[in-house]
């Protein structure tokens, strides 16, 4: 039996366009009224497993960080990066929080990074959030959804990884099992490559 994966979508499937072979076509629409149940044979093509290959270019961006300062994903390069997007209403992204976080710190001091990108709420909604469940990371507020919807996911929690020179390498579409060996073994063989240049 296949394990079952619990995300909010945020938007209807929509034919390719900007994005090519990124990804399918987003159309954010705010948070869901409640958690839609998917079946991981229902997401083929998008997340299937555990992790999926990501194609095509890698979006990029920076934004304003909780802290008030601005962060760009190319000040990372020379460094593994999870881009995570995430929100306080999203159940998933709540409940994985303390797994993510034990899998930066544990990868930290060989060159892992957190990139926690909050979907479309103020700093005073978030900041509050974030001193009662510390995230391990950079949280970074993406306050109209304009970088969520470039890296063309349709729901939440969406984890990207991202190898030394900036590119994503693979990503996920719902909660990750940060357990995962597979996933692990990506991580392992991401910090293990040499590229980009230091941060």
């Amino acid at each position: 039996m296949q394990r079952r994966h619990f995300l909010h979508t945020l938007g209807a499937l929509g034919a390719a366009g900007a994005l090519g072979a990124t990804g399918p076509n987003a159309l954010a629409a705010g948070p869901a009224k409640g958690a839609a149940e998917v079946d991981d044979s229902a997401l083929a093509g998008t997340s299937g497993g555990t992790l999926s290959a990501w194609r095509g270019a890698t979006p990029a961006f920076s934004l304003e960080g909780l802290d008030g300062k601005t962060y760009a994903l190319s000040q990372y390069r020379g460094r593994v990066v999870i881009v995570n997007f995430w929100a306080t209403w999203c159940g998933p992204c709540r409940e994985e929080i303390p797994a993510m976080g034990a899998v930066v710190r544990q990868y930290r001091g060989r060159g892992l990074a957190l990139l926690a990108v909050n979907y479309k709420e103020p700093a005073t909604t978030v900041k509050p959030f974030v001193d009662k469940l510390p995230i391990d990371g950079t949280v970074l507020l993406d306050t109209d959804g304009a970088v969520y919807k470039r890296f063309g996911s349709l729901g939440l929690p969406a984890t990207y990884l991202v190898d030394r020179a900036g590119n994503a390498r693979f990503w996920r579409m719902g909660e990750l099992d940060w357990n995962d060996v597979g996933l692990h073994g990506h991580i392992e063989a991401l910090v293990a490559q040499k590229g980009g240049t230091s941060a």
